[in-house]
């Protein structure tokens, strides 16, 4: 029997692990959260020849994808480093991340043998609670609001075809975060977000009164330090 589709679910756990894991500023970094949860990582560079995982043929297994996690016979992602990006892998490993806190492998056990593939919909809902763990919705719209023209795909760390798929999707995740939850993200990246560099004198400083204005040299309209 299939598992439902959890899209709600999946919103609500990349929200979870981000206030969990204390993760306060842009862009996230999935490998440092990786080492927070105590999650191996390794570069396919470094296990082509490891006797252990020989038995995996882990660069056919691969194909063209550039991440996958090998769950025995202990779980671990491995990620394509050879002509591969930051760009390139943080959707990746943050997707892969996303079926490891979502307890993917423990709801299916079948899922450790060896070439088995996850559902349709448990590929989608890794998928959304990537986009939501790297581009929290109401990050996303304070940025996007008040600084349009500094909301890009660089600033995410995502290449421009996950940047367009994250902005087509907003209004489809803005539904599942209640306004507790918009708050707790917004005060966690509140440091963040009020960070500002003034243009005349180049200060930074941080801009908690929203005044718009330089508290040394009095000059308006400073930078966000995003």
């Amino acid at each position: 029997m299939n598992e439902p589709f959890r899209p709600v679910r999946a919103v609500r756990y990349a929200c979870a692990v981000l206030t969990d894991f204390r993760i306060d500023r842009l862009p996230v970094d999935p490998f440092r959260l990786a080492a927070d949860a105590g999650i191996a990582v390794e570069p396919l560079s470094g296990l082509r020849n490891h006797p252990a995982w020989a038995p995996y043929d882990l660069p056919s297994r691969m194909g063209l994808t550039r991440v996958i996690t090998i769950p025995y016979p202990t779980f671990c992602i491995v990620y394509r480093d050879e002509g591969s990006s930051p760009e390139q892998l943080t959707l990746p490993l943050a997707r892969e991340l996303g079926h490891l806190f979502m307890n993917h492998y423990r709801e299916i056990p079948d899922l450790s043998v060896p070439g088995r593939l996850f559902r349709p919909e448990m590929e989608r809902e890794a998928d959304i609670f990537a986009r939501n763990l790297l581009c929290p919705v109401p990050v996303v719209d304070v940025i996007r609001y008040n600084r349009p023209q500094q909301a890009r795909a660089s600033l995410f760390r995502l290449n421009r075809s996950a940047w367009i798929h994250r902005l087509n999707t907003l209004n489809e995740d803005r539904a599942s975060i209640d306004e507790e939850t918009a708050n707790i993200l917004l005060y966690l990246f509140r440091d963040y977000l009020i960070a500002r560099r003034c243009r005349a004198c180049g200060a930074e400083f941080r801009d908690e009164a929203q005044n718009n204005a330089c508290p040394f040299c009095g000059a308006g309209d400073p930078e966000w330090v995003l």
